[in-house]
């Protein structure tokens, strides 16, 4: 993902009045809700902030004991994992298509006793994989996005209004039990779709500012996409307190129209449901992992784990799962581990940057492959672009999409040329143009490298 967080504006406490409000429905959820669906996400996010207050060494000591139980779990449970050492490097690094190609294998033998919810990944990028999750693992997942909400001032309960996913993730066809959960989060999903033409986006932005919610919680190029068409009319509108970004990197000057447009506070949050991942971008730039959550590699094509600042494979352990055990498990995402001492204050592991999808590289003809991250800082140093993204028809030939907004001119159009020109050291022909429209994927999804063949 490119760019850092947008500086979070002071968000005001919540009044006396809402924090009684918010208390008397977390007792109704905890008593009523979490019953009925078998999941104490509101619960486990207490807990979890319970956690945090310990110090270093105990949380260390805790993950090394969580890492421990689910090899010993899988080697007992898991006929893919039979006979393997309790070690977490003596386990083979997989991914969905392993799980795909022989589920058997990789189910728990107690399968049939353990609840989950049916989970959905891919669809976005025409890959897509249905699969069984705990309903504790999902518990815990959830419980770290209510929790990094409520650390951002948006208290449970708040009104939320969800913006972009398309279809294919359940919004459409939700169960009685999901029903019943966003009622009582009172979550409004009538705003979603994947259009993001200039007039959609416009009425999208002005039933969504009308909607007076607290929290909007969307993909961020649905979102940008509202805050440009706002600014093209002239305009401002209130937003809510906080926007949380998903699905798609946040580009810098995403991250400022949205600012401008609606004078909320913008985070992004990168999330892996299927391994385990929740995190969420702070001031210094860095995403801040959910450490009760699962364990994060950063890992070379070898398996060999990259240090510090390197590129490599995103590879999760999840602690709760136990249905479907994912143990370094190859999400299909790029990044680098941050520092262990966030700049922010902010305790436990990070990320500096998720830097694409393992498939979204451009390749010279002599084989090198550069990830999207590469021609980021060209982006991030001009004014005058909104969107960008390269496609490469073959392997001698770039095609740099552009759409521009106020302050583009020939200095930034070659300033971007001659970096995309210095970083693929002149083996390919770089074009720039600014009519071409911008590709989504079928879920709606901005790519920001597309390559052909």
């Amino acid at each position: 993902m490119t760019g850092t967080a947008v500086p979070a504006a002071a968000l005001a406490p919540p009044s006396v009045g809402r924090q009684v409000y918010h208390r008397a429905l977390g007792v109704a959820t905890r008593t009523v809700v979490e019953p009925v669906l078998g999941a104490a996400y509101l619960t486990r996010s207490e807990e979890i902030e319970q956690w945090w207050q310990l110090g270093q060494a105990d949380r260390d000591a805790w993950r090394s004991e969580a890492v421990d139980r689910i090899l010993r779990y899988a080697i007992k449970h898991v006929p893919a994992y039979r006979g393997l050492a309790p070690d977490l490097g003596a386990f083979p690094i997989v991914d969905k298509h392993d799980m795909i190609a022989d589920t058997a294998s990789y189910l728990s033998d107690e399968h049939s006793k353990l609840p989950v919810v049916v989970k959905h990944t891919g669809g976005s990028t025409g890959d897509p994989w249905s699969y069984p999750l705990d309903r504790q693992a999902w518990a815990e997942s959830y419980a770290a996005h209510l929790r990094a909400c409520t650390r951002m001032g948006v208290l449970y309960g708040d009104r939320r209004i969800l913006l972009g996913f398309p279809s294919s993730l359940g919004l459409k066809k939700i169960g009685p039990m999901k029903r019943l959960r966003l009622a009582a989060e009172r979550t409004d999903a009538s705003l979603s779709g994947l259009r993001v033409d200039p007039a959609t986006s416009l009425r999208r932005a002005e039933k969504a500012s009308a909607g007076r919610a607290e929290i909007w919680y969307g993909y961020a190029s649905t979102i940008a996409a509202m805050a440009s068409a706002v600014l093209n009319a002239g305009r401002t509108l209130p937003g809510p307190r906080l926007i949380v970004t998903m699905a798609e990197p946040l580009m810098r000057a995403w991250g400022e129209d949205i600012e401008a447009a609606f004078g909320s506070t913008v985070v992004e949050e990168y999330g892996c449901n299927d391994g385990g991942i929740m995190a969420h971008r702070c001031q210094a730039g860095n995403f801040h992992l959910a450490d009760h959550q699962s364990l994060v590699e950063v890992v070379d094509d070898q398996g060999r784990t990259c240090p510090e600042g390197c590129n490599g494979n995103i590879v999760i352990t999840n602690f709760h799962a136990r249905h479907l055990p994912f143990i370094r498990y190859r999400a299909g995402d790029l990044g680098m581990l941050g520092p262990r001492h966030c700049p922010c204050g902010r305790p436990g592991r990070t990320l500096a940057g998720v830097t694409g999808r393992s498939g979204d590289m451009v390749r010279l003809p002599d084989g090198t492959e550069l990830v999207p991250a590469t021609f980021y800082i060209p982006f991030n140093q001009v004014r005058g672009v909104r969107r960008w993204q390269i496609v490469q028809p073959d392997a001698h030939h770039l095609l740099v999409r552009i759409e521009p907004r106020s302050g583009w001119n020939r200095h930034e159009h070659d300033l971007i040329r001659r970096w995309i020109e210095e970083q693929t050291m002149g083996l390919v022909d770089v074009q720039l143009v600014e009519t071409e429209p911008l590709e989504l994927t079928n879920g709606g999804k901005h790519r920001i490298v597309i390559r052909h063949g």
